[in-house]
């Protein structure tokens, strides 16, 4: 049997195409290829189950398997599971938790031990995992009985739960959790990653999360949102750098940050940025920093922001522009951001942080400012003050006020969060998949900052900059030995080695697993 693979390695079992559904659009999917005769329903039932057996048998070689078993698709998926693990010689049981069990095909003629109602807590208990198909997909509001109260007696059973397709009780297109909920170890999914397990509340209940290939014919037109994978971003967004390469064909990054007494947010751009490969960083900043930037970041050229003449000059020399992190809110900070708006011409631009919070409430105003590419990368309370928008409504549908962003101010937008978001007019969405108590760290957002104006100043369009920017520190984040007293500084440090592992390691799928995520820990989210 082979090894379950470690989580550490999980960023790289992807495709390079990784779509992720909301459960409406993979239920299209699921319906055109049943009524086009690309695969019979009754086949994609037993594709899932088997596999569900398959790694279900990895995760957890020993003890009793008891499928809680609805009406649905889910509840055959969980039939088909224990019914092979049955053949295979493992104990098995079947607790049925609808109104009727699915069509009884699905058992080929097997017979499995049910479990009556009085039984229940006891097989529930004794189990060595229970598989969760009490729902399916397309649940929207709050479980009813009796199907709230098996998913309560499963999860407090103790016993390891994994789900079919996602855990029962959430919403796999929004993320909500609007009542009861399976809190599983395991989520094995089919097809297509459905968006919703990647949205907290759910991706707290879906666990490990495991996406297995079925038989699905790919999307016949792009879906709304899409997976930013380690094999998509290293074969379509990473320029390599060549042996006869110099500094002027790696880059010149002109990176506006820190006013006095934020120093460190310069540093650490800068120092995310020369990591990152950027051939020349000049950092424009306050004159206070001068002797900070230098000695903490002696590869950069400093430049006072207090000289027009020299702001003028490193903006024109630049090949891409950053700015934001530490800039602060002095009543003057966006007239000195206006200027260097006009001076860059086309080169591209992205702006964080401070350099987002001087158009407050202006929003009309920066998309005027804006020309050419542009790149901006706000958490939830930047961007609903630059919108004019309660935080409210920016938390409560991030993917939706993300696209009318991008749209409005006619630029890309990366909206940090867990997970982060890049939206781009009329494009699917792109969606980080990496998690770790770590990013919730003062000071990561500004070295994403500075790595993605790294990848800018190498020719990288917005949208693949922020995309290779987040995969990149996403996984830099990882490798820090700890969650907890993890330093946004160590990150910078460990760039280098990410990119030359993400050059020579073996990326795609493992076996039929088309992706795969680790649970994230309870406290996971990006740092500003």
């Amino acid at each position: 049997m082979t090894d379950f693979p470690s989580r550490r390695d999980w960023w790289r079992m992807a495709s390079r195409e990784v779509w992720l559904p909301t459960a409406s659009e993979m239920a299209e999917i699921d319906r055109h290829a049943i009524s086009s005769g690309t695969i019979p329903e009754r086949a994609l039932i037993e594709i899932a189950g088997r596999e569900l057996a398959r790694l279900i048998h990895m995760r957890w070689p020993q003890g009793r398997v008891v499928a809680l078993a609805g009406s649905g698709h889910n509840g055959a998926d969980a039939l088909v599971a224990v019914r092979t693990l049955h053949a295979w010689g493992r104990d098995v049981a079947v607790v049925p938790c609808g109104s009727r069990l699915p069509e009884p095909d699905v058992l080929a003629g097997w017979e499995l031990p049910f479990v009556e109602e009085a039984d229940r807590s006891a097989a529930l208990g004794s189990a060595g995992v229970l598989v969760d198909g009490v729902l399916g997909t397309g649940l929207t509001s709050a479980p009813r009985q009796p199907q709230a109260g098996m998913i309560e007696q499963a999860n407090a059973a103790g016993v390891p739960i994994a789900a079919v397709d996602g855990p029962s009780g959430a919403n796999l297109t929004t993320g909500e959790v609007p009542g009861v909920c399976a809190r599983a170890d395991l989520t094995i999914t089919f097809g297509w990653p459905k968006i919703g397990l990647l949205r907290h509340p759910a991706r707290q209940h879906a666990g490990d999360i495991m996406a297995v290939e079925i038989g699905f014919p790919p999307p016949s037109e792009p879906l709304g949102a899409r997976a930013i994978t380690a094999a998509w971003v290293r074969d379509d967004m990473l320029r390599p750098r060549h042996s006869d390469a110099h500094k002027g064909r790696a880059g010149y990054l002109a990176l506006m940050a820190g006013q006095k007494g934020m120093a460190g947010a310069a540093v650490l751009a800068a120092r995310a940025a020369v990591r990152g490969g950027a051939g020349i960083v000049r950092v424009i900043s306050d004159p206070a920093n001068r002797e900070i930037v230098q000695s903490s970041v002696p590869e950069a050229v400093f430049v006072s922001w207090d000289s027009r003449e020299s702001v003028v000059e490193s903006v024109r020399w630049a090949h891409a522009v950053a700015m934001g992190p530490g800039l602060g809110r002095d009543p003057g900070r966006r007239s000195l951001l206006e200027g260097v708006l006009e001076e860059r011409g086309e080169r591209p631009v992205l702006m964080d942080a401070d350099a987002l919070n001087a158009w407050e409430g202006s929003a009309a105003e920066l998309a005027a400012a804006l020309k050419g590419h542009a790149l901006l990368t706000p958490h939830p309370g930047e961007l609903a003050r630059l919108l004019g928008r309660p935080l409210e409504a920016v938390v409560a549908d991030p993917p939706q006020v993300a696209r009318e962003a991008a749209t409005e101010l006619g630029c890309t937008v990366l909206l940090k969060g867990a997970p982060s978001l890049i939206a781009e007019a009329g494009k699917p969405l792109r969606v980080s998949t990496i998690a770790s108590a770590a990013f919730a760290a003062g000071g990561t957002g500004d070295v994403l900052s500075g790595l993605a104006g790294a990848y800018l100043a190498t020719g990288a369009h917005p949208a693949d900059a922020g995309s290779a920017a987040l995969l990149v520190s996403g996984v830099a984040v990882t490798r820090s030995p700890q969650a907890v007293g993890h330093a946004a500084s160590d990150v910078p440090e460990a760039i280098p080695h990410v990119r030359s592992e993400l050059e020579r390691a073996e990326l795609g799928p493992w076996h039929s697993v088309l992706f795969a995520s680790p649970a994230p820990p309870e406290d996971a989210s990006d740092g500003d």
